[in-house]
């Protein structure tokens, strides 16, 4: 089975939808990042979180997840 390759518009047309999904999570960031030959979203997270509870697509979008920790403005 051939897993469907999206476009950069269709990742753009899907990040709304993927913050509102992960409101409840410790995002502080949602990107979009290349995925085999095709994109997917690039989500950062400031702490690690239990295995599963995040999805693994958004819309059929392809999910990368990092820790990244907390964000700050470097002076």
């Amino acid at each position: 089975m051939k897993t469907k390759v999206y476009t950069l518009d269709e990742v753009r047309a899907v990040k709304p939808q993927a913050h509102a999904l992960l409101a409840e999570f410790p995002v502080v960031g949602v990107g979009i990042t290349r995925i085999g030959e095709g994109y997917g979203l690039k989500v950062n997270l400031s702490e690690k979180v239990t295995t599963g509870q995040l999805p693994e697509t958004v819309a059929g979008v392809p999910i990368q997840i990092e820790v990244v920790g907390t964000i700050a403005k470097r002076l």
